[in-house]
């Protein structure tokens, strides 16, 4: 017998899918010559591989004295512990007949694939470092590198790009440093990418694969001072130091603030998508507000934003602040709008300690 409640009830149920997140700040994307050996099949412009083998079987040789610069850089990244568990390639494709197009001009279509967001070159010379930090500079991305010398070759105003000196000592020949230390930046970045944005530092990282430099304490000075970063021995421990962008901010804080971007635009986008309608009044705006917050305090679980604390006469200060428009307060032109300004937040970084200093005194 058919259902004839329909006759007096009707019930339809719709099935609300929010927006699925695409933006990644997880993954990083090596950019470099297709393989020297001839290809038996046509490499995507951009490939995405989940270990060393499948980067292999793309025809990349990975050890060895004919080995290819990109296979090497999947080499380092997949050494490192944890492994990653997919990195991006992005082939360079021919210029002119004799020439490969500059690195820049394949980054340019690799935005078109979603879900990196660490640029590694491998095999590109460091006389296009500074076109590719000048792009890098003007998109939600990073770029890091490796240069073999006593100074950065790219300027100091750039704040998504970051130097590591792969120098063993200082005054080392090119036929003097080891194959790996060209790799120095992909280590790196893998290593710290395997930490969820806001949870790491770039300083104090032991890396796999790479040989340790043994500076002088000038050059190390210098490389501090001069916003680059280098790995070295302390204490029997092969690890990371410095941590910094060229522009003088600290790696962690460049990535901390692109993910916390990118969750506070998705939870406003999701509410907007979710609900068939969110009024242009204070409940509306508060409901805005309240992703605002959602978002910050995910931020403050992350070590993203530091968590309230009190002074010392035990006054509070908050990790953070928020604050949103009163609709009685808006004129009829920015309602008739539909679009809500004057949203804003305050929130003090949690940052992170790198040095210690402690001073005691020994009495009887």
């Amino acid at each position: 017998m058919a259902n004839n409640l329909n006759d007096i009830v009707t019930v339809n149920i719709d099935i609300a899918s929010p927006a699925v997140d695409s933006a990644s700040f997880d993954n990083l994307l090596i950019v470099g010559p297709p393989p020297l050996a001839n290809l038996a099949q046509t490499l995507p412009e951009v490939g995405v591989y989940s270990d060393l083998q499948e980067v292999e079987d793309a025809g990349y040789v990975t050890t060895g004295v004919t080995s290819d610069p990109v296979g090497n850089a999947a080499r380092i990244a997949f050494s490192q512990n944890p492994s990653p568990s997919k990195i991006f390639i992005a082939v360079q494709q021919e210029g002119d007949a004799t020439t490969l197009e500059k690195a820049v001009e394949t980054l340019k279509r690799a935005l078109d694939i979603t879900g990196w967001y660490v640029i590694c070159p491998a095999g590109i010379p460091e006389s296009e470092f500074e076109e590719i930090a000048e792009w890098t500079e003007a998109q939600r991305k990073m770029f890091a590198y490796t240069f073999m010398g006593k100074t950065d070759p790219v300027g100091s105003v750039y704040y998504r790009s970051h130097g590591w000196c792969g120098l063993v000592r200082d005054n080392d020949l090119t036929s003097a440093i080891p194959n790996a230390n060209y790799y120095l930046h992909v280590g790196a970045t893998t290593k710290s990418l395997s930490y969820a944005a806001g949870t790491e530092t770039w300083a104090y990282k032991q890396l796999a694969g790479l040989y340790p430099s043994y500076l002088s304490g000038t050059l190390k000075k210098q490389l501090i001072d001069g916003n680059s970063n280098f790995f070295a021995e302390y204490s029997g421990k092969n690890i990371t130091m410095n941590g910094k962008t060229r522009g003088g901010e600290w790696i962690d804080v460049i990535r901390s603030r692109d993910w916390l971007q990118n969750d506070m635009q998705l939870r406003i986008f999701n509410l907007l998508l979710m609900n068939p309608k969110i009024p242009y009044t204070n409940p509306g705006i508060a409901l805005v507000e309240n992703q605002m917050i959602a978002s910050l305090k995910a931020a403050t679980k992350r070590g993203v934003v530091a968590s309230d604390e009190y002074d010392d006469d035990g006054a509070v200060n908050p990790g953070f602040t928020t604050s949103v428009p009163n609709s009685q307060s808006l004129t009829v032109t920015q309602k008739a709008s539909r679009v809500l300004t004057d949203c804003k937040f305050s929130a003090r970084l949690a940052g992170a300690i790198h040095a210690v200093r402690v001073n005691g005194t020994l009495t009887y």
